[in-house]
Protein backbone atom coordinates (compact mmCIF):
# COMPACT_ATOMS: atom_id res chain seq x y z
CA UNK A 1 0.00 0.00 0.00
CA UNK A 2 1.25 3.16 -1.00
CA UNK A 3 2.03 5.63 1.99
CA UNK A 4 2.01 9.15 2.29
CA UNK A 5 4.94 11.59 2.61
CA UNK A 6 5.48 13.75 5.24
CA UNK A 7 6.08 17.57 3.67
CA UNK A 8 9.53 17.50 5.61
CA UNK A 9 10.17 14.27 3.32
CA UNK A 10 8.94 16.57 -0.13
CA UNK A 11 12.65 17.90 -0.35
CA UNK A 12 14.23 14.29 0.30
CA UNK A 13 12.63 12.76 -2.64
CA UNK A 14 12.84 15.45 -4.65
CA UNK A 15 16.43 15.74 -4.56
CA UNK A 16 16.49 11.53 -4.87
CA UNK A 17 14.21 11.85 -8.32
CA UNK A 18 16.38 14.56 -9.76
CA UNK A 19 19.48 12.67 -8.88
CA UNK A 20 17.53 9.15 -10.96
CA UNK A 21 16.67 11.56 -13.86
CA UNK A 22 19.88 12.78 -14.23
CA UNK A 23 19.57 16.20 -13.19
CA UNK A 24 17.09 16.65 -15.77
CA UNK A 25 13.59 17.75 -15.78
CA UNK A 26 11.08 14.83 -16.66
CA UNK A 27 9.02 16.91 -19.45
CA UNK A 28 11.71 19.11 -21.11
CA UNK A 29 14.85 17.17 -20.61
CA UNK A 30 16.95 20.37 -19.92
CA UNK A 31 19.06 20.43 -16.81
CA UNK A 32 17.47 22.16 -13.23
CA UNK A 33 18.52 25.69 -12.87
CA UNK A 34 18.85 27.77 -9.57
CA UNK A 35 16.35 29.76 -11.30
CA UNK A 36 13.82 26.64 -12.78
CA UNK A 37 14.29 24.50 -9.85
CA UNK A 38 12.72 21.10 -9.58
CA UNK A 39 9.50 20.46 -8.04
CA UNK A 40 7.98 16.98 -6.87
CA UNK A 41 4.85 16.78 -9.58
CA UNK A 42 2.19 14.04 -8.79
CA UNK A 43 -1.51 12.93 -10.21
CA UNK A 44 -4.19 15.13 -9.13
CA UNK A 45 -6.69 12.79 -9.06
CA UNK A 46 -4.48 9.84 -7.38
CA UNK A 47 -1.65 11.83 -5.24
CA UNK A 48 1.05 9.61 -6.81
CA UNK A 49 4.56 10.82 -7.33
CA UNK A 50 5.46 11.30 -11.00
CA UNK A 51 8.70 12.77 -11.36
CA UNK A 52 10.50 16.10 -10.69
CA UNK A 53 9.84 18.88 -12.99
CA UNK A 54 10.80 22.95 -13.68
CA UNK A 55 8.58 25.08 -11.85
CA UNK A 56 7.89 26.43 -15.23
CA UNK A 57 7.22 22.52 -16.95
CA UNK A 58 5.09 21.41 -13.98
CA UNK A 59 2.84 24.77 -14.37
CA UNK A 60 2.84 24.46 -17.93
CA UNK A 61 1.79 20.63 -17.55
CA UNK A 62 -1.16 21.74 -14.96
CA UNK A 63 -2.47 24.42 -17.33
CA UNK A 64 -2.66 22.34 -20.93
CA UNK A 65 -4.25 19.20 -18.84
CA UNK A 66 -6.56 21.44 -17.89
CA UNK A 67 -7.77 23.53 -20.48
CA UNK A 68 -7.71 19.69 -22.41
CA UNK A 69 -10.25 18.69 -19.92
CA UNK A 70 -12.16 21.54 -20.20
CA UNK A 71 -12.37 21.89 -24.31
CA UNK A 72 -12.07 18.41 -25.35
CA UNK A 73 -14.50 16.46 -23.48
CA UNK A 74 -14.43 13.12 -23.92
CA UNK A 75 -11.08 13.49 -25.34
CA UNK A 76 -8.39 12.53 -22.38
CA UNK A 77 -5.44 14.88 -21.50
CA UNK A 78 -2.76 12.05 -22.45
CA UNK A 79 -4.41 11.74 -26.36
CA UNK A 80 -5.00 15.39 -26.63
CA UNK A 81 -1.68 16.22 -25.68
CA UNK A 82 0.04 13.40 -27.69
CA UNK A 83 -2.07 14.83 -30.67
CA UNK A 84 -0.82 18.20 -29.68
CA UNK A 85 2.89 17.18 -29.97
CA UNK A 86 2.08 15.08 -33.04
CA UNK A 87 0.34 18.33 -34.49
CA UNK A 88 3.19 20.21 -33.75
CA UNK A 89 5.58 17.78 -35.63
CA UNK A 90 3.73 17.52 -38.46
CA UNK A 91 3.70 21.34 -39.43
CA UNK A 92 7.30 22.47 -38.33
CA UNK A 93 7.43 22.86 -42.06
CA UNK A 94 4.65 24.92 -43.70
CA UNK A 95 2.22 22.95 -45.50
CA UNK A 96 0.09 25.95 -46.94
CA UNK A 97 2.26 29.04 -48.30
CA UNK A 98 0.13 31.88 -46.26
CA UNK A 99 1.29 33.61 -43.53
CA UNK A 100 -1.89 34.62 -41.03
CA UNK A 101 -2.68 38.24 -40.89
CA UNK A 102 -1.92 38.88 -37.55
CA UNK A 103 1.46 37.41 -37.71
CA UNK A 104 4.65 39.96 -36.59
CA UNK A 105 8.19 39.51 -37.69
CA UNK A 106 10.42 40.38 -34.80
CA UNK A 107 11.69 43.62 -36.56
CA UNK A 108 7.93 44.86 -36.63
CA UNK A 109 7.53 43.56 -33.13
CA UNK A 110 10.61 45.73 -32.21
CA UNK A 111 9.54 48.79 -34.15
CA UNK A 112 5.55 48.66 -32.03
CA UNK A 113 7.45 47.97 -29.26
CA UNK A 114 9.61 51.28 -29.95
CA UNK A 115 6.72 53.33 -31.28
CA UNK A 116 4.72 52.67 -28.30
CA UNK A 117 7.53 53.81 -26.15
CA UNK A 118 7.96 56.69 -28.21
CA UNK A 119 4.58 57.76 -27.60
CA UNK A 120 4.65 57.21 -23.34
CA UNK A 121 7.46 59.52 -23.49
CA UNK A 122 5.12 62.35 -25.49
CA UNK A 123 2.67 61.79 -22.92
CA UNK A 124 4.92 62.21 -20.18
CA UNK A 125 6.49 64.98 -21.60
CA UNK A 126 3.28 66.87 -22.25
CA UNK A 127 2.05 66.26 -18.93
CA UNK A 128 4.63 68.43 -17.11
Amino acid sequence: MARQLRPSEVKSVCDQLVKRQGSKCAICGKPFTPRDKAVLDHCHTTGFIRGALHNSCNGAEGRVKTKAHLGHKGVSAADYIIGLGKYLEEHQTPSFNLIHPTHMTEEQKRLQRNAKARAARARKKAKK
